[in-house]
């Protein structure tokens, strides 16, 4: 089941460079994610992946849905993020639950330092027009463990290869 919008459908079908117009657009917060996907955080970040032309086919972007994009996302085959570094632009940030060891939301990197754009994320991203940085939402990194104190839990911050 896909939350992609005819207007989405639309853009999806544009070339690479048309494509990437749309995706800097969304990224920069010219446009809202909700023109083209209403779906849950994962939906939103994959759309706005495929318009920067991932590796992502127009398939799944049709057929796959919520947490099924963790699967493609791969969070724990890229990398943890530190805490600091500054994160390319494009990239899909996976936040991690220790306790439950559950990918929990995924947010899309600006390219404006530690930003993110997201939606359902409360401190994370609740809505794509409001950007979020990361940095500051989540607070010091325990140097101990590499983790982040959220909403009463401790998590992990991946940035994925995708």
């Amino acid at each position: 089941m896909s939350f992609i919008t005819p207007e989405g459908a639309h853009k999806a079908q544009l070339d690479l460079s048309d494509r990437t117009t749309v995706a800097n657009a969304l990224l920069a917060g010219a446009e809202s994610i909700s023109k083209y996907n209403t779906g849950v955080c994962h939906d939103a970040v994959a759309y706005a992946l495929y318009m920067r032309g991932a590796r992502i086919s127009p398939t799944e972007l049709a057929e796959s849905a919520g947490q099924r994009w963790l699967h493609k996302f791969n969070y724990l085959g890229g990398q943890k993020w530190n805490g600091y570094s500054v994160i390319p632009k494009g990239k899909a940030i996976g936040f991690y639950r220790l306790i439950d060891k559950t990918f929990f939301h995924s947010a899309i990197t600006t390219g404006n330092i530690n930003e993110i754009r997201s939606v359902n994320g409360f401190k994370l991203g609740s809505a794509w027009d409001i950007p979020v940085n990361m940095k500051y939402a989540l607070g010091k990194m325990n140097p101990e463990d590499g983790t982040f104190m959220y909403d009463g839990t401790k998590i992990e911050v991946y940035i994925s290869d995708l």
